[in-house]
């Protein structure tokens, strides 16, 4: 059945719009951060970033055409397949600052927590759309959604990556609370669940570094340099290109810190834009996901958007020095090319579902049921 045509396009519009700001700014702000590093030049970093841009603008066309009948077909083999590409980097990686968490082929890296996490919220979907009417029941919606999200962070937790395997664990519960869990159901792993994590990065000396500094922010540390970058932009900043914080002060300020470059190159009217920017992203993810009819469409929009968001605040506050130093990325602006990749595929496939709920081409979970 066909359905008229809503406000999402409208709405789809605006969210593209945002997309391409941020990935352009991405792409400015790589040339001014790399290029002042490195003897390459600006024009080297500009052809090197915009490659990643590139690659990502082909997996945002390949996830907006994919037939969400498909996706829906392969989500938990994908899955499964992403979690052991998570134990790979012990094999075909190396360990880099006392973690492995790279996959090395070919002169090439990647992070394989980045497919990974885009495939958890395809199987958690796909999960929470099977439950149906039993989503309230643990048996059928607790257990499912999060023992997916506990294989991942446990894979994660191999490497080690406790932030990224909490992350993933936030994300899956985000899901199945939006989709109607129960909260009660949490209570009880919760707690059990946060003392396994701080035991196990008690395991670890950076770790216990990195929250002690959340504590006591000296300037010359990681957040502590990041807070000074933020702070000598002012309100119009010094200028494009003419942040001195980059040049070899603020640690990953091509990455995990590229907000504070923002902020000391664009001063707090560059910094206001950025949270505008993704403040306007969730807000129009909201307005698509009520309007999405199909279970699992609506939960693919819901948990895309929550790990776009999500991942964008946890950045902020390491930035703002509101939570430990955590390695993620900003979605869209930092200049890691796996991130980047998978963050335009997210943002393809919510086009993909709002679409395919409007025009009926994807097979709702009742008739689905009825032909099964």
């Amino acid at each position: 059945m066909r359905r008229e045509p809503t406000e999402s396009v409208r709405e789809l519009d605006w969210l593209m719009l945002i997309v391409i700001a941020m990935s352009c700014l991405g792409l400015v702000m790589a040339v001014s951060v790399l290029g002042s590093q490195s003897d390459e030049g600006p024009l080297v970093v500009m052809k090197r970033q915009g490659v990643k841009l590139l690659l990502g603008v082909v997996s945002f066309v390949v996830c907006a055409v994919t037939p969400m009948r498909l996706l829906r077909r392969v989500a938990m083999p994908l899955f499964f397949a992403a979690v052991v590409a998570c134990l790979l980097p012990h094999v075909l990686g190396g360990e880099s600052k006392g973690a492995s968490r790279w996959i090395r082929f070919g002169g090439q890296q990647f992070q394989p927590v980045e497919p990974a996490r885009f495939f958890l919220v395809l199987a958690v979907s796909w999960l929470l759309a099977r439950a149906g009417s039993g989503l309230s029941s643990f048996r059928r919606g607790f257990v499912p959604a999060m023992g997916c999200a506990m294989l991942l962070a446990l894979a994660l937790a191999t490497q080690p990556d406790n932030g990224n395997a909490m992350l993933a664990v936030a994300l899956a519960s985000c899901m199945a609370l939006v989709a109607g869990v129960r909260v009660i159901h949490f209570v009880p792993f919760a707690g059990a669940g946060l003392a396994l994590m701080m035991f196990l990065a008690s395991q670890h000396e950076y770790v216990r570094r990195r929250i002690e500094q959340l504590f006591d922010t000296s300037p010359d540390s990681q957040v502590g340099l990041g807070l000074v970058a933020v702070g000598s932009g002012g309100i119009f900043g010094r200028g494009l290109g003419r942040g001195w914080m980059k040049m070899h002060y603020v640690p990953e300020a091509h990455n995990d810190f590229v907000f504070a470059i923002i902020a000391e190159e664009f001063g707090y009217l560059g910094s206001l834009f950025v949270l505008l920017a993704y403040s306007a992203f969730g807000y129009l993810c909201y307005r698509l996901v009520v309007q999405v009819r199909d279970p699992f469409l609506r939960y693919v929009v819901c948990g895309y958007a929550v790990m776009i968001c999500m991942q964008a605040a946890v950045n902020l506050l390491v930035v703002s020095g509101w939570a430990p130093a955590k390695g993620i990325d900003l979605p869209f602006v930092s200049t890691g090319g796996t991130s980047l990749v998978f963050c335009l595929a997210a943002v393809g496939l919510i086009g993909n579902a709002v679409r395919s709920d409007r025009t009926g081409a994807f097979v709702t979970s009742e008739e689905a049921a009825a032909v099964s």
